[in-house]
């Protein structure tokens, strides 16, 4: 028997994965043809993912593909997750923006919270009093 490989995502032969899994090969190809374990029949011989024996084994009998088309872990591992993300981000980054009201202090919030300084001729000067007076607190 050949030294296995140790990149996880080694591609392993059937001698390889039953070897790494420490089980008869009998038992592993069993498997393999019942799809109790991830595999792949390439011309006639069984291929298996060292990444994906470990995730088997990590899940347990569990099987993905019963409830996804794909293993839940490639979601994450996608560039379209990554591009769904970005835009999902922007998108609530803008109505967050949208929401926010001015910026408190300002003028605009000084006439929205209260209106009764709207027509005052001298606003701009009460503004900048009111500014001294909270800077020299501060």
């Amino acid at each position: 028997m050949s030294e296995l490989p140790n990149d996880p995502d080694d591609i392993l032969t059937l001698a390889d994965a039953a070897a790494y899994l420490k089980v008869p090969e009998d038992a592993v190809l069993k498997m393999a043809k019942e799809d109790m374990i991830p595999a792949q029949k390439i011309g006639g011989e069984w291929r298996f993912l060292r990444k994906a024996l470990n995730d088997w084994m990590r899940f347990g009998n569990r099987s993905y593909r019963r409830e996804w088309p794909f293993h839940p872990e490639l979601l994450f591992e996608s560039p379209f997750t990554e591009d769904l993300l970005f835009h999902l981000e922007q998108r609530l980054i803008q109505r967050l923006k949208a929401q926010v009201g001015p910026r408190p202090g300002s003028k605009q919030a000084v006439l929205k919270h209260f209106g009764v300084f709207k027509n005052d001729e001298d606003l701009e000067g009460r503004l900048a009093e009111a500014r001294k007076r909270r800077e020299a607190v501060e």
